[in-house]
């Protein structure tokens, strides 16, 4: 089951109730990505994976490190064209 919610990162009542997530998508650029790391790591579960992309190949490094800095380890990386998309786990 999918309930799509237009929001501001989590900044939605519907969000905020259903978190912690399991997994959480997110297609948008580096920038918003790097602006959301601590805010993910609050509404994502102990375990739980997010799947970053939209992120061009030279800029995934700085996503790793900002998703590190608030317990993410990477899971996969994946380079299609100029594009990456990343796997990443909580905790």
């Amino acid at each position: 089951r999918v309930i799509c919610v237009e929001a501001a990162g989590f900044d939605h009542p519907d969000l905020l109730a259903a978190a912690p997530f399991d997994l959480v998508f997110a297609n948008i650029l580096k920038g918003p990505l790097v602006d959301l790391a601590p805010s993910m790591a609050q509404n994502v579960a102990t375990k739980g994976y997010v799947i970053l992309s939209g992120i061009l190949n030279e800029q995934a490094d700085e996503v790793v490190q900002a998703y590190g800095d608030v317990a993410f380890t990477v899971h996969t990386r994946e380079e299609i064209g100029e594009w990456t998309t990343l796997t990443l786990c909580l905790g």
